[in-house]
């Protein structure tokens, strides 16, 4: 009887280890999944190209050059660099 159960507890061992070196060799082969949606183009790219020219305007040495360009305009008007002479 010991036999008998040193035997299941023996083959049982190597399945649960067989299964658990095939898991991890499945896992490297695939990759992980995207959890993000990469970043559409505007559609509107006139207005984009408007808002890009008066942030250049107002902040020409591109100081605040990592905001955006509406950004970047209204930080650019109240730096006192801006191109309207105020």
């Amino acid at each position: 009887m010991r036999a008998l159960f040193a035997a299941l507890i023996f083959v049982g061992s190597l399945l649960a280890a067989h299964s658990a070196a095939d898991a991890a060799r499945r896992s490297k082969r695939a990759p992980q999944p995207r959890y993000y949606q990469p970043v559409q183009p505007r559609p509107d790219l006139r207005e984009q190209l408007l808002c890009e020219e008066r942030a250049q305007n107002e902040d020409p040495s591109g100081q605040f050059k990592g905001y955006p360009c509406w950004a970047r305009e209204i930080f650019g008007r109240g730096s006192g660099q801006g191109g309207r002479g105020r």
